[in-house]
């Protein structure tokens, strides 16, 4: 697993963000994801990378939840799709490869890169789905077994401490 602290531009993006109860996760991540995928190609639009998902709230009984794919320039929303973005700023990329099971220690180890880094979490952070490839409709049976999926975990951070 890589660790590094990246500068990233704002980028554009069109996204379905709800709260749903944390049993309902999966099929609103599901119905998300082919809801974009419909909006873009019903524009002949091509994602401009891959989808992502930011939890705005995690845990309890229910989460505020956002799946939301970049595009090369903003696009207006329709029903459930709306714009957004990713914001600009320097940001703590790790890279976690296979299953979901063990994204709790990835996300232990960045959170330690973080402070190791003398920079703070800025703001809501969010994972890219590499596997999954929006310009297809969406169909689980045909993504790779979770031992090869690509998941990096992004967060936003604030500048080097100085005091």
């Amino acid at each position: 697993m890589t660790t590094t602290i990246e500068e990233r531009d704002v980028q554009p993006t069109i996204h379905v963000r709800t709260t749903v109860p944390m049993t309902e996760l999966m099929g609103a991540q599901g119905a998300a994801l082919a809801a974009m995928h419909a909006f873009l190609s019903e524009r002949g639009v091509a994602p401009a990378g891959a989808p992502y998902v930011r939890y705005h709230t995690f845990g309890g009984d229910e989460t505020d939840v956002e799946v939301g794919v970049p595009v090369a320039a903003a696009l207006p929303g329709d029903g459930p799709v709306t714009p957004g973005t990713l914001p600009a700023g320097p940001v703590a990329l790790l890279v976690h490869m296979g299953a979901h099971d063990t994204l709790g220690e990835s996300y232990e180890r960045l959170s330690a890169f973080v402070k190791e880094s003398d920079r703070e979490p800025a703001g809501t952070g969010w994972e890219v789905y590499h596997w999954i490839d929006l310009t297809q409709a969406p169909d689980p049976a045909s993504w790779p077994a979770p031992t090869d999926w690509r998941t990096d975990l992004v967060q936003p951070v604030s500048g080097p401490r100085h005091g």
